[in-house]
């Protein structure tokens, strides 16, 4: 299997490290001392996610031959666990006597459920004869993490300039020898937030495409930074203890619609069991039925019910959790949306810009009278005279066409127009460049094209008002 982007561009000296040199700076010296054999208290790193703290753990064991323990905040949290694992490292020596490093990462997520886990932490940090280095994203929301300030040198990482990141990933698509526009590369990473990691891992996915183009960078533009959508999700697509999986989406700010939306487009991507599938889109379809209680109701009392079953209801569909790895995927219709949102804009303003002229509501000219539109202006004359007395502008004239606004019809159009408003000769609504003739023209049109799917067929009563 190939490797990941994040692996595979790990740095591999310092001069590589992005962001907060001056900790990596220190970080390295205070390396340095421990190989010289001066004992020195542990590191205790925090900030954002993403910025660079485990990186820069892993780099420090890399440069300096050393061996990680890791315990992390998914490994047992009892006192009795700790102990055992990181104990045992900070005391004793490697199998060929070089140092180990003992990485104790997202230590305040590693006490949220604490059962001895926090004084173990302390004690093992004091008695440390190894380095020890801590990481966390904040260190004042828990006293007892906060209490580690204390005994460790405390570093905070700061987001990483998005010039910076851009940098990086302009190196790494010249060496994978994929092309891209440099303007959508820096807007990927003004997009992370500073998030170096996420930044990487949204470059692979659009580099599969062979192309990294402005459209692709702003689909991805959304981003909650509060709790990790990643961590989220790895909670709910791999845990199976409903306490812990509830804590987690409770301690986000992940909206409930944003929740549901990224469950259903990565269900398939993670479970491969029929089954698993199966019933995981039982429990959404449940919780989407109770969203529409909501909404239609009014009453929330049902949203607690909504978000469970979407998050743990799909948790606990599996019959045990998978170890593959998965990449989770933006949801692709906010995607879709987000690279039609221009278009969808420009059709509202289009609508209620001429149902103002012609008394009609901007959603019946969308729906019913913009087709019709289309074929009147294939006649250039009708394009002329309909352009100067609805104002339209550049782009809608280019819509209406089919065709785009640099165009050297939309051009000609645009310049006829200029020129009869420039001579005070702007057709008034009344008659709309013979208004009864054009109005003929679309009854005939509308003869001629069958009727939609959606109305139905036979000619229309009542009081609606004629566009023309």
């Amino acid at each position: 299997m190939a490797q990941m982007w994040t692996e595979k561009y790990f740095p591999s000296s310092f001069d590589e490290f992005i962001g907060n040199s001056e900790i990596a700076q220190k970080a390295e010296e205070w390396a340095k001392k421990w190989n010289a054999g001066e004992k020195q208290p542990p590191l205790l790193l925090w900030g954002q996610t993403g910025s660079g703290k485990t990186c820069l753990a892993y780099l420090i064991a890399k440069q300096f031959k050393w061996d990680v323990v890791e315990l992390n905040s998914s490994d047992l949290r009892s006192k009795d666990s700790i102990e055992r694992i990181a104990g045992t490292a900070s005391q004793n020596a490697s199998m060929f006597a070089s140092r180990r490093l003992v990485l104790l990462d997202e230590v305040d997520a590693l006490t949220s459920r604490d059962r001895g886990g926090a004084s173990a932490i302390a004690s093992i940090v004091k008695n440390a004869q190894n380095p020890v280095i801590l990481t966390a994203t904040d260190i004042f929301s828990d006293k007892t993490i906060s209490a580690l300030r204390f005994i460790c040198k405390a570093f905070e990482f700061k987001k990483i300039n998005y010039l910076s990141i851009a940098k990086r990933l302009e190196q790494i698509l010249k060496i994978e020898k994929i092309t891209y526009d440099p303007e959508s590369i820096k807007e990927l990473a003004r997009n992370s937030s500073g998030d170096m990691r996420s930044a990487l891992l949204d470059l692979e996915t659009l580099a599969f495409a062979g192309n990294v183009s402005m459209e692709d960078a702003k689909s991805l533009s959304y981003r909650e930074r509060q709790q990790k959508v990643f961590g989220i999700m790895k909670a709910i697509f791999k845990g199976m203890d409903f306490a812990q999986i509830r804590s987690m989406r409770s301690q986000s700010d992940l909206s409930n619609d944003m929740l549901f939306q990224w469950v259903e487009e990565n269900i398939p991507r993670q479970y491969s069991n029929a089954d698993d599938v199966a019933l995981a889109f039982d429990r959404l379809s449940r919780a989407d039925v109770f969203n529409g209680r909501i909404y239609n109701r009014q009453h929330w009392g049902f949203l607690k019910y909504s978000t469970e079953l979407a998050a743990e209801g799909v948790a606990l569909s599996k019959q045990k959790p998978s170890n593959d790895f998965v990449m989770y995927q933006f949801p692709g219709l906010l995607s879709m949306l987000s690279k039609t949102s221009g278009l969808r804009n420009m059709k509202k303003q289009l609508g209620l810009k001429i149902g103002k002229l012609t008394n009609s509501s901007s959603r019946k000219v969308i729906s019913a009278d913009l087709p019709y539109l289309k074929m009147i202006f294939e006649n250039r004359e009708s394009a002329v005279a309909l352009t100067a007395s609805f104002g339209l502008e550049e782009k809608e004239l280019a819509f209406l066409l089919d065709t785009t606004p640099e165009t050297k019809k939309v051009q000609s159009i645009l310049a006829e127009v200029s020129e009869i408003l420039g001579q005070n000769a702007r057709p008034k609504p009344a008659p709309f460049a013979e208004a009864s003739e054009v109005n003929e023209d679309l009854e005939e049109v509308k003869k001629e094209v069958p009727d939609s799917d959606d109305e139905p067929a036979g000619p229309r009563t009542g009081n609606q008002t004629k566009l023309f």
